[in-house]
């Protein structure tokens, strides 16, 4: 063999070992991703979400006072707005007026009827007594509770926080018109902020309910918040199926190739975040679940697979 042929023999033969190396390296590097992905399955499909509590006033009423403003924090039993307060007011004297009489005439009848008289006629007026007592009582009774619920309106007309939260999204104003039963504020739950993430439905053999997780907001992409596994949802709907009353639900074939896994909502519950973190309904975030270590030890690839 000459000098010439030797030498490209060698050359060959290292392109094929530098080919097969990287052949090797890239292998196992997909191997590591893979079993990384096992042991801290991972998702950038998540959200900030909170509890919102609809506040409406028990009764009706023109809105007289406004004692928000939008995206205030407010505490529990804090003041929202007020009602014209006039015709309530008005409906309690009458109430209590009402009461005043039935009172008066529950007192006269129960004199009378206490009243000793003789004979058999008697006898006969004072069971006739009796009985109109009992009802001018029942009567009392009525206009008490009248009173009652009529008073309690009264006090409905100061609409109050039921929870600790933020105001969002206010439109009410002054002069308007607020119906009973008709929500007029939305108030953000302070405590109930959490994140649902949304994992394909191959990662759920590897998340357990009190699992560690590392959260990572798009807007603190370098400060990862710390929470656990609170739960897994037991289904999602069901897209193109027809369910007939009474019958056996009618799905659509489906004719892909590929199938892709379905993507499952798993609730994180969040620990308090740190200074300067201010969680916000809606916020996108990456949730990565780590089962068998402390979320400080998951790898950096891993929190900041964003």
């Amino acid at each position: 063999m000459s000098n010439a042929s030797a030498e490209q023999w060698i050359l060959d033969s290292v392109r094929v070992l530098v080919t097969l190396s990287m052949v090797g390296i890239a292998g196992s590097a997909a191997y590591w991703a893979w079993q990384q992905g096992k042991a801290h399955p991972w998702t950038r499909d998540g959200q900030v979400l909170a509890d919102v509590v609809h506040v409406a006033p028990r009764v009706g009423g023109q809105v007289t006072s406004l004692h928000v403003v939008d995206n205030q924090r407010v505490a529990t039993g804090d003041l929202l707005f007020e009602l014209d307060r006039l015709p309530y007011r008005q409906a309690l004297e009458q109430a209590e007026a009402d009461l005043a009489l039935r009172r008066a005439e529950a007192a006269e009848a129960r004199q009378v009827a206490e009243s000793p008289s003789g004979g058999v006629l008697a006898v006969q007026d004072d069971g006739t007594e009796q009985a109109r007592a009992a009802v001018t009582d029942a009567a009392v009774l009525a206009a008490e509770i009248t009173v009652t619920t009529a008073r309690m309106h009264l006090d409905d007309t100061r609409v109050t926080a039921p929870v600790d939260g933020y105001v969002t999204n206010l439109q009410l104003g002054e002069g308007s018109y607020a119906d009973a039963s008709v929500p007029q504020v939305a108030l953000v739950a302070a405590d109930s902020f959490r994140v649902e993430a949304y994992f394909k439905e191959t990662d759920l053999p590897d998340i357990r309910i009190g699992d560690p997780a590392a959260v990572t907001l798009m807007g603190y992409p370098d400060r990862p918040l710390a929470g656990r596994v609170e739960g897994i949802a037991f289904g999602i709907e069901r897209r193109n199926a027809t369910p007939g009353p009474g019958d056996l639900a009618q799905v659509e074939p489906m004719f892909e190739w590929i199938r892709l896994a379905q993507r499952i909502p798993v609730r994180i519950r969040l620990d308090p975040p740190p200074e300067g973190i201010v969680l916000r309904t809606g916020l996108t975030a990456s949730v990565a679940v780590n089962p068998t270590a402390a979320i400080g030890d998951a790898p950096d690839a891993v929190l900041n697979s964003d």
